[in-house]
């Protein structure tokens, strides 16, 4: 795939085209071709590349607006279960202070972020979980067989093994959307990694731009060449400029002031660019504007469908939630969904019948 980045030159007399291996230059876009990271081993580790996808999350406001969104519709209004099952629930408190619905959440907005999130599952004697302990997924290795079953946790910290291995059913793994014969899931961020980029470039370079021309750099040519005199005068400059205040310079010192000339393009109305990448971020994501607190552009009619589309994908992570809880903790509820459109699409829907059906009671005879 090109590695070319935003401000690299590119020499046109290089492109070409080989028949013998199918490849085309760097300036051409091509996507490789890429398995599945499959069992071949006896033993085979994994570990989230935590750190990685964790610094996205915490640096870039859109993806944490988008990852967030997605476990809170996730988790809905709270959890619905029976008395049997709320008091599994109520022993679950994280690292004491939380509740059964934020280690679940919190373990799930882990699992978007770098693809798998483990959590300690606490016993007492008897066997009954007494806890949830949510850990570091970049210090967790999975380790399975040739045949792709899980066989045991390890935990590593700087190179070295923490305590004893955990045994497949001592820790709770989820994994977001696992594929074909991987053994972990795939990180939510992993293939918006060339619009993060691209947006912080943008931003970074319209930064720039607005800067310079609040502040542009000058260049001022001294009548003296004795370096002890220079950096005098560059001082007192550079003080005058950081307070805003006048300054006074001796007849003869300055010959000429010198503005820096206008960068190339740098007349281009940047906004819409950056614009266009955070719309094109946000729609990769899946998550419809109206969700992020905009969408002018779309019309109410248009809105609610969307909306309907994305809350399938939210009652498939809800599922998958549900699930997991039952396989893994024993424990069975049932995540009350927020409010949703499809109610009040009905309503509309059943307030049109009535309204035609009125229409037509007595309808007008010809003649």
């Amino acid at each position: 795939m090109a590695t070319l980045r935003t401000g690299q030159t590119t020499d046109m007399s290089s492109q070409s085209y080989s028949d013998s291996t199918l490849k085309v230059a760097d300036d051409f876009f091509s996507i490789e071709p890429k398995d599945t990271d499959s069992p071949k081993d006896k033993e085979n580790s994994y570990t989230p590349d935590w750190k990685k996808y964790h610094g996205q999350y915490r640096e870039i406001p859109e993806l944490r607006a988008v990852i967030d969104k997605l476990a809170s519709w996730t988790f809905g209004r709270g959890i619905i279960a029976d008395e049997a099952n709320k008091k599994k629930l109520s022993k679950i408190k994280g690292f004491g202070k939380d509740s059964p619905r934020s280690v679940l959440k919190n373990q799930w907005r882990t699992a978007l972020i770098c693809g798998d999130s483990f959590g300690e599952i606490i016993k007492d004697n008897q066997g009954r979980t007494t806890n949830l302990k949510p850990l570091n997924p970049g210090t967790i290795k999975t380790i399975t067989s040739q045949s792709g079953i899980i066989k045991r946790y390890e935990q590593w910290i700087n190179g070295t093994q923490i305590g004893e291995p955990f045994e497949p059913d001592a820790i709770y793994h989820l994994s977001h959307e696992r594929i074909a014969d991987e053994g972990h899931g795939i990180p939510f961020p992993e293939a918006l990694e060339k619009l993060l980029e691209a947006r912080g470039e943008a931003l970074e370079d319209l930064r720039i731009l607005y800067h310079r021309n609040i502040k542009p750099i000058q260049f001022f040519e001294v009548e003296t060449s004795d370096q002890t005199k220079l950096n005098e005068v560059e001082a007192t400059i550079n003080k005058a400029y950081k307070k805003s205040e006048n300054v006074v310079i001796p007849t003869g010192v300055i010959k000429e002031i010198k503005h820096s000339s206008t960068a190339q393009y740098s007349t281009l109305d940047s906004l819409p660019y950056v614009k266009f990448l955070v719309r094109q971020f946000i729609t990769a994501c899946g998550m419809p504007e109206v969700v992020m607190g905009w969408g002018a552009e779309t019309t109410e009619a248009a809105s609610k469908i969307i909306i309907v589309a994305y809350e399938q994908e939210i009652w498939d992570m809800k599922l998958y939630n549900e699930d997991q809880a039952k396989a893994q903790l024993g424990i069975e509820f049932e995540i009350e969904p927020a409010p949703s459109i499809m109610d009040e699409l009905q309503k509309d829907n059943q307030k049109d019948k009535g309204q035609v059906k009125e229409l037509n009671v007595n309808p007008k005879k010809d003649g």
